[in-house]
């Protein structure tokens, strides 16, 4: 399979080899500190310096820039105020339904047709790209369309802070995770992070306002011009010619093969953007935008689970070839559990405990109802840590009806949810809705998972 070579671009190959040099450093530090016994184990671990390489770049840079993110979003919340941050948040889940609709369901299958079959490499990344911008335009064509429907008010600010999710899913990220580059890929989504926050906190500081118009075009210029790097070092290097290249039978087949798991990822709106729609709909948009803020204090938890999971997914993926043994697959998957749940559990602990102390040092008072929503979040980060490798697992062993089947009882459950407990708890409402049906959801892709194993 060919690969990227990271020499043709010289800032972040900089950035990638002081990172390797210092993880290296690190653990020669390490060999030579310890016992002899222990130093050897250590040595013989060397054969995983590329996963290691992995995980620190992913950590490092993500951790930095969603560290960064988090005080932005923060500051904008209480700049802007629960009313306002509600509208911008209500756009921006918008956007989130959008880019379900623009992956098809990808961003789950893509790295599994990329390591299982890499002789059909540069077929799927041409037809994917295609499908993404054809869904994309249809997208925001229905979006006009039923603009008052959707309780939009039509204006170029708006249309971009729906657009600017979009973009997220026309993106290479299961290239790179094909090719075991996930560090690689992290200092582009750094570089988008660092431009955005750069712009935004520079009219922050300055005695221009902020308007949603300022905030959206400097989101979607952002991801524009990192979507053009990676797609100039993808084509390019791997020699792919992605409008010359098209096939239309070979794109009617990928969207006919991805069907069942685009459908699953269409409905996982319930899981997030809608409960965003109900909010609005039946309470304010000040319930949004504290719901909103909530979401930004869990993705913390989140965050070193989704980073952790990048970079055991392409390991999973391996592990669905039939060539793989049993005993191997077993040992996989409860090694990867214990990981995932020892990443969130002390981001756990603290919400659970420390809910009051945590909305304290961040919010201003009208955001205090963050308070009865972080113990809820700290149950749910544990059961998704858990979910999160068996949806993996369910994927790369092709059992894509089970895990359809699963989401689409949990999505409807959601909206179920969702319509019943908002109107009458608002916030409490929306995140028990978001909560209790995908930790069902989480739990029963392990139960059927066990089946495989």
């Amino acid at each position: 399979m060919p690969v990227i070579d990271k020499r043709a671009n010289r800032l972040l190959y900089g950035i990638d080899y002081l990172l390797i040099k210092s993880v290296s450093f690190v653990l020669w530090i390490i060999r030579y500190s310890l016992p002899t016994k222990w130093s050897e184990l250590i040595s013989k671990e060397d054969r995983h310096i590329n996963v290691l390489n992995n995980v620190v770049g992913l950590t490092f840079f993500n951790a930095l820039g969603g560290m960064l993110l988090l005080f932005t979003q923060i500051k904008l919340a209480n700049y802007m105020g629960a009313a306002l941050y509600g509208i911008y948040s209500y756009y921006l889940a918008l956007g989130e339904v959008g880019a379900n609709v623009v992956r098809y369901g990808r961003d789950k299958t893509m790295l599994r047709e990329l390591v299982q079959k890499p002789e059909e490499q540069r077929s799927l990344i041409t037809h994917t790209f295609i499908l993404g911008l054809i869904n994309l335009s249809i997208f925001m064509i229905l979006v006009v369309i039923f603009h008052e429907s959707l309780d939009v008010v039509f204006s170029l600010s708006t249309l971009l802070l729906i657009l600017s999710p979009c973009l997220i899913s026309l993106d290479f990220q299961p290239v790179y995770e094909s090719l075991s580059m996930m560090s690689w890929h992290s200092m582009y989504y750094f570089l988008q992070k660092i431009l955005f926050l750069f712009c935004v906190w520079g009219l922050l500081i300055s005695d221009i306002p902020v308007s949603l118009f300022g905030i959206a075009f400097i989101l979607f210029i952002s991801w524009i011009f990192v979507l053009f790097l990676q797609y100039r070092e993808i084509t390019s290097q791997l020699g792919i010619h992605i409008f010359h290249s098209l096939r239309w039978k070979n794109l009617l087949g990928l969207y006919r093969q991805g069907f069942f798991i685009a459908l699953s990822c269409l409905l996982s709106v319930a899981f997030g953007p809608l409960i965003r729609l109900v909010l609005n709909m039946y309470v304010d948009s000040y319930a949004v935008g504290v719901y909103a803020a909530g979401l930004q204090i869990y993705s913390i938890g989140l965050f070193l689970l989704l980073q952790i999971g990048r970079v055991g997914n392409p390991m999973m993926a391996e592990l669905g070839k039939n060539s793989c043994e049993r005993e191997k697959r077993c040992l996989f998957v409860r090694r990867y559990l214990l990981i995932m749940i020892a990443c969130v559990l002390p981001f756990s602990i603290a919400l659970f405990f420390f809910p009051d102390t945590i909305v304290c040092s961040l919010f201003t008072s009208e955001y205090v109802e963050l308070s009865s929503m972080l113990p809820i979040f700290a149950i749910y980060l544990l059961v998704y840590s858990i979910g999160n490798v068996f949806i993996q697992f369910l994927i790369a062993f092709r059992k894509d009806k089970i895990y359809f089947t699963i989401f689409s009882i949990g999505a409807i459950l959601t909206v179920l949810f969702a319509f019943i407990l908002i109107p009458s708890y608002g916030v409490i409402g929306a995140t028990l809705a978001l909560c209790v049906p995908h930790g069902l959801t989480c739990l029963a892709y392990c139960i059927f998972s066990l089946k495989y194993l």
